[in-house]
């Protein structure tokens, strides 16, 4: 009888481990397409938005004085293919440069942004995204003056559909907050990363992998058991 579990245990083995790697190696294909929307500022003046609202195109925000080199961020849609691991790889959607130049004055307080996704760019908005960009002016104690900035997006989790399959996301902003001295730039990038769903993760595949070897060992158990049985009664009768 332990010559015809082994081979069992063995394929449970093997499928558990199999199936933990290939949820592990899972790639998204996605094909971004993207549209920025922003709007209303709070607080500041001359405030402006070229190109708004439109798809796969740079949009500059700028507001305050000088009116010459006034404050400004500029959104930088990331579009066309990329190949994601689930669960691992991040997604790079969009990214936010900050410029200061000497002595910003009058910038807003915070402007909204919506940005809507077409990961599988079939002409159909995927995803529709929330965030609030702030800004606040500082002084230094040398005197120098600058702007504390940030990027906080209003959903942090949730599913989404790409190509026929549900996907939960979870979004987030590389270099979200910070400040920047006069004259300086940096730089902020919206992030995603993709799990399928409701595909289990690789630890549940390696559970079921033992609990199908525990399952297997009491059916075997159980038939050692029944056979004993049987041989006892042989013997007493």
């Amino acid at each position: 009888m332990k010559l015809n579990l082994a081979p069992r245990k063995l394929l449970a083995l093997v499928v558990g481990v199999a199936l933990s790697a290939a949820a592990a190696d899972a790639q998204l294909l996605v094909n971004t397409r993207e549209q920025g929307t922003f709007g209303p500022f709070v607080g500041g003046s001359n405030n402006n938005v070229t190109n708004n609202g439109t798809f796969n195109t740079t949009e500059v925000i700028t507001t305050g004085l000088p009116i010459a080199d006034p404050f400004s961020i500029t959104y930088n849609p990331i579009v066309g293919p990329s190949l994601v691991t689930l669960g691992t790889g991040t997604l790079d959607t969009a990214t936010f440069m900050f410029h200061s130049p000497t002595s910003p004055s009058s910038t807003f307080t915070s402007v909204a942004a919506v940005l809507n996704f077409d990961f599988d760019n079939n002409g159909s908005i995927d995803l529709t995204q929330n965030y609030t960009i702030n800004l606040t002016p500082f002084t230094a104690p040398n005197g120098l003056t600058g702007i504390n900035y940030s990027i906080i997006p209003q959903q942090f989790f949730g599913s989404v559909l790409i190509n026929g399959q549900t996907y939960g996301y979870a979004s987030a902003v590389a270099n979200s907050s910070g400040g920047l001295f006069d004259g300086q730039n940096t730089t902020s990038t919206l992030q995603f990363q993709f799990v399928a769903t409701p595909v289990p993760e690789p630890s549940t595949y390696a559970i079921a992998g033992v609990a199908a070897l525990v399952g297997i060992a009491a059916v075997g158990r159980r038939k050692n058991s029944a056979s004993g049985a049987g041989h006892h009664s042989l013997q007493l009768a």
